[in-house]
């Protein structure tokens, strides 16, 4: 069986199996135009699986994995990564792919901490607030979103541009003491050498992002993509021009953004405010 490329590392399943497929296409020495004609399928479609930008089902993993004499190896990996993405909410899971792939995030936030930038404890409040979750169900997004930051901490991991709105580092979240922890956990991330975050001041008078949240994501093997969050229906978009617009409005508010050590200041102001 081939070595995954992906051992010791986190992989959303999407990404996950198309790194079995490329590793077991290598091991089997097929090109994809190969495997591609192999399998009656176009040479796009085995790209697009190969770099998690398009699901497999199960047909597709069955055939690939007899054309490529996986013995039921590669078959194992896809149902592998079916039952582990069955722990993820559908939305997780598709931002979680876009995460991995991306060399580039720029994120803008009108109203909590981005996901991941925030520490258990203010997370664990958040997914407390949605109506009728049980405990285990918060334990589990807890785990799952924190399970995603690691990818910060990869040495190939994306360099990530953070613009958070004022109201964010003072809206109480949870208690006094999850505050003063995650505005020392922003803090902190000063010291990281590929995130930056950056505040809008309270007297910007600037509309441009009161509309929601989002996040750009750009890497060389993804198109330039935009995750569009709102309370009921957060969506994934590659067009062109809504990609376009969407980094309009990033640009606007970067420009109105605190110079980082002005962000930092304020952060460091509002991390002892919640401390005393």
């Amino acid at each position: 069986m081939p070595k995954a490329e992906s051992e010791g590392a986190l992989k959303a399943p999407r990404a996950e199996f198309g790194i079995h497929l490329r590793e077991y296409r290598k091991a089997a020495r097929k090109r994809q135009k190969e495997l591609a004609a192999m399998l009656g399928w176009s040479v796009s479609k085995i790209s697009m699986v190969e770099r998690g930008e398009r699901p497999a089902d199960e047909d597709f993993a069955r055939a690939a994995d007899a054309a490529l004499d996986a013995d039921g190896g590669l078959l194992a990996r896809w149902r592998e990564t079916i039952e582990y993405s069955s722990r993820w909410p559908v939305w997780l899971a598709r931002l979680a792919e876009i995460e991995q792939q991306a060399d580039t995030l720029r994120l803008w936030q009108p109203l909590i901490v981005p996901g991941m930038l925030q520490t258990p404890e203010y997370a664990r409040a958040i997914f407390r607030g949605k109506p009728a979750t049980v405990p285990e169900e918060v334990e589990q997004n807890v785990a799952a979103r924190m399970e995603r930051q690691r990818v910060l901490h990869r040495d190939n991991g994306p360099t990530v541009w953070v613009i958070l709105d004022e109201v964010v580092l003072g809206r109480p979240i949870g208690s006094e003491a999850v505050m003063a922890e995650q505005m020392a956990h922003l803090a902190a991330l000063d010291e990281h050498p590929r995130i930056n975050v950056r505040v809008l001041p309270r007297n910007s008078w600037l509309t441009t992002g009161l509309q929601g949240a989002f996040v750009l994501a750009s890497g060389p093997e993804m198109p330039d993509m935009a995750y569009l969050e709102s309370i009921t229906l957060s969506q994934v978009t590659a067009d062109s021009g809504r990609v376009r617009e969407v980094k309009s409005r990033y640009e606007t508010l970067h420009n109105e953004a605190l110079p980082r050590w002005a962000s930092l200041q304020l952060i460091g102001e509002m991390a002892e405010k919640w401390t005393n």
